[in-house]
C-alpha cells in the first residue's frame, strides 16, 4: 500500500512538473505571495515604482506577475520582450476601467479599448500630415510661438524665470492650432485656464491612478462622486466642453474645399463613413480624441524641454557644446529649422540622451490583452493588464553600458562624434502600432525649442543653488518646479 502510494506521489510530482514547464503553460515567474491581503504589492511600489519594478525585474527576470490591489498584472521589463509583445495585436487592448472618463458613445464603441483604435490612429495620421505635420508649414507656426516666448523670456532681463510656466502656453498653442486651426495669445484667459485644466489633469491622473488597481473602489467614488475622482470629472468635463464648442463652431462654418485643421478633416470623415452601420467616426468620439491630442500633445513636449533646460543649466559643458553647433551651423541671426538637425550630431545626441537618463514615461500606459497569447513562451490569458517598464529599458546596462544611470550624450555618437546613431531599443515614444502617433511632431517641437532658446540664451542655475535633478512622477517623470536665469548670449 505505502509503495502504491509513493509510486502515485512521485508520478503526480512528475506531471506538475511538466505541466509548470512545458511551452505555453509555464508558470509566470514572482513572488511567492501576493503581497498584503487586499492591497498585494502595492505599499512595496515606493513613490518610484518604476525604480522597484525595474529591480523586480532583475530577480524575477523580464517577464514576470504581481498583483497591485486587486488586479493581477504581467510586467515587462526588457526591450526584446516589449518588442515581441507590442508587435501583437492580443496587447492593442486598453483596461476597460482606465480612469480617463470618456463619452458614453466613445465607450460603447471600445474604439480606445480595442483593435477599432486602429482607423483611429491611421486617420490622425493621415489628417495631420495633411496639415502640415512634420513639413514646412507647421515649422512656421511652431517659429512663430518660439519667438513670442523668447520675447516674454527676455523681458526678464536675466532675473530668475519660472520657465515652466511660460512653456507650457506656447506647446499647448501648437497643438491647438493643428486641431482648432486657431491659436491663443499668452495672455489670453482662455488660453491661461486651457493650460490649468492640462496641468490639472497630469496631477489628478497621477492621484487616481491607483484606483486603476481597485476597480470596485473606482466604482464606488464614481458613483458617489467624491475625492479627486469627482475634481478629475469635471476637469476632464470643462475640456470635453471646449473641444465640443470648438467642434460645432467648426460645423457651422464647414467648407469641404478648405479644410482648416483636424477637425474639420474628423467632420468630413464622419460624413464620409456615415452610412457604414460599424463605423468609430462619430461626433462624441471626435471630442474625445481632441482632448486626448491636446493634453498629451502639450503636456509631454513641455516636460521634455523643461527637463532639457535643466539639463544645460546643470552640465554646463553640455549646453556650450550645443551652442557650438548653433553657432556654427545655425548662426545668430537665422532662425532654426528642423533640417539643420542633420548637422548638429551633438545636439541630437543631447535630446535622446535626455529621453532616455530622465525616461519621460516611465511606465507605458497599461496594455490589456484582447485575446489568449504568449509572451516569451508564457501563456497570458484574455483580459490580462500587461504593464511595460520603459525606465527599465532606458536603463539596461546591458545595452548602454555600466554607466547608464549617467548623462551622457556621447553614447549617441559614433567614434568621430560627427554622427547621430539611434539604437532600436531607444523608444521614448513606446513601441508599436500602440506608440504615441505625435512623435514627429513632439520630435520637431523639441528641437527647435531647444535650439533657439540656446541660440539667444545662456541658461544657468540660480546663484548659490544646485539644479534638483530628481524627478515626479505623475502621468509623465517631470523635473521638481524650480527657476532658472536666461541671461542675453553676447
Amino acid at each position: 500500500m505505502e509503495a502504491t502510494t509513493l509510486i502515485i506521489a512521485a508520478v503526480l510530482i512528475v506531471l506538475v512538473k511538466i505541466w509548470l514547464s512545458s511551452g505555453p503553460k509555464m508558470r509566470i515567474p514572482g513572488p511567492w505571495t501576493n503581497g498584503l491581503p487586499i492591497v498585494g504589492s502595492l505599499p512595496f511600489m515606493t513613490s518610484r515604482p518604476f525604480i522597484k519594478l525595474t529591480e523586480m525585474g532583475k530577480k524575477f527576470g523580464p517577464v514576470y506577475r504581481l498583483k497591485l490591489g486587486g488586479v493581477n498584472v504581467v510586467v515587462l521589463t526588457d526591450f526584446e520582450t516589449i518588442k515581441e509583445a507590442f508587435s501583437k495585436d492580443a496587447l492593442m487592448g486598453r483596461p476597460p476601467d482606465i480612469p480617463l472618463e470618456f463619452t458614453e458613445e466613445t465607450l460603447k464603441s471600445e474604439v480606445m479599448s480595442t483593435m477599432k483604435w486602429i482607423d483611429q490612429r491611421r486617420f490622425s495620421l493621415h489628417m495631420l500630415r495633411d496639415l502640415g505635420f512634420g513639413k514646412t508649414r507647421m515649422e512656421e507656426h511652431i517659429q512663430e510661438e518660439i519667438l513670442e516666448l523668447l520675447q516674454l523670456i527676455s523681458e526678464y532681463n536675466g532675473k530668475p524665470v519660472k520657465h515652466a510656466y511660460l512653456l507650457a502656453p506656447s506647446m499647448s498653442n501648437n497643438i491647438a492650432s493643428l486641431l482648432f486651426g486657431k491659436r491663443l495669445k499668452y495672455n489670453d484667459p482662455q488660453r491661461q485656464r486651457l493650460d490649468t485644466l492640462v496641468r490639472d489633469v497630469g496631477r489628478l491622473l497621477g492621484m487616481v491612478s491607483w484606483q486603476l488597481f481597485f476597480p470596485w473602489i473606482r466604482e464606488i467614488f464614481k458613483k458617489l462622486n467624491i475625492g479627486s475622482h469627482k475634481q478629475l470629472a469635471s476637469v476632464f468635463l470643462e475640456m470635453r466642453e471646449y473641444c465640443r464648442k470648438e467642434m460645432e463652431e467648426h460645423e457651422a462654418t464647414l467648407d469641404p474645399n478648405n479644410i482648416r485643421d483636424f477637425i474639420d478633416g474628423y467632420l468630413l470623415e464622419i460624413e464620409k463613413k456615415k452610412t457604414d452601420p460599424n463605423t468609430t467616426f462619430k461626433k462624441d468620439i471626435l471630442i474625445d480624441v481632441a482632448r486626448g491630442f491636446f493634453g498629451a500633445g502639450s503636456e509631454t513636449v513641455r516636460v521634455t524641454v523643461d527637463w532639457l533646460l535643466l539639463v544645460c543649466a546643470a552640465f554646463p559643458l553640455v549646453q556650450k557644446r550645443i551652442q557650438a553647433e548653433i553657432d556654427e551651423v545655425v548662426g545668430q541671426e537665422r532662425f532654426p529649422t528642423w533640417q539643420d538637425r542633420l548637422n548638429m550630431p551633438f545636439t541630437e545626441a543631447s535630446i535622446a540622451e535626455l529621453m532616455r537618463w530622465r525616461s519621460i514615461i516611465p511606465l507605458n500606459l497599461m496594455r490589456y490583452t484582447l485575446e489568449d497569447t504568449e509572451i516569451k513562451g508564457y501563456f497570458i490569458p484574455k483580459h490580462t493588464n500587461v504593464l511595460a517598464v520603459l525606465w527599465a529599458v532606458d536603463h539596461d546596462t546591458r545595452l548602454w553600458g555600466n554607466d547608464a544611470d549617467e548623462y551622457t550624450p556621447e553614447r549617441f555618437l559614433r567614434e568621430d562624434g560627427r554622427k547621430f546613431v539611434k539604437p532600436d531599443f531607444a523608444i521614448p515614444f513606446s513601441y508599436g502600432k500602440r506608440a504615441c502617433p505625435g512623435k514627429s511632431l513632439a520630435e520637431i517641437e523639441v528641437f527647435l525649442y531647444l535650439v533657439a532658446i540656446l541660440q539667444k540664451f545662456d541658461v544657468q542655475a540660480l546663484p548659490g543653488q544646485k539644479i534638483d535633478l530628481d524627478g515626479e512622477l505623475g502621468i509623465s517623470l517631470q523635473p521638481k518646479k524650480q527657476e532658472l536665469c536666461f541671461k542675453l548670449r553676447q
